[in-house]
């Protein structure tokens, strides 16, 4: 519970808002924005989440495309 909300912390800093989908590591049953496929592999979870605290650093992604849902609103 303190990483989910320490992120949401982070995430309301950086301007983000609605659902994060990058935080989906933490959910059994996920949510997305309408039109946008549940990922519920945790490995991928695990390098979104990974890529967007990367990517909010600006610091190198470790997989490029494993950033898929939220790359267009980060900004670093």
């Amino acid at each position: 519970m303190l990483d989910l909300a320490l992120f949401g912390d982070l995430a309301k800093r950086a301007g983000l808002s609605g659902i994060q989908e990058w935080l989906s590591f933490y959910f059994k049953s996920p949510q997305t924005r309408a039109g946008q496929r549940t990922e519920h592999d945790i490995f991928k979870q695990l390098t979104v989440l990974q890529n967007t605290l990367r990517k909010l650093m600006g610091e190198e992604l470790v997989n490029p495309e494993g950033l898929t849902f939220a790359e267009e609103e980060i900004t670093a």
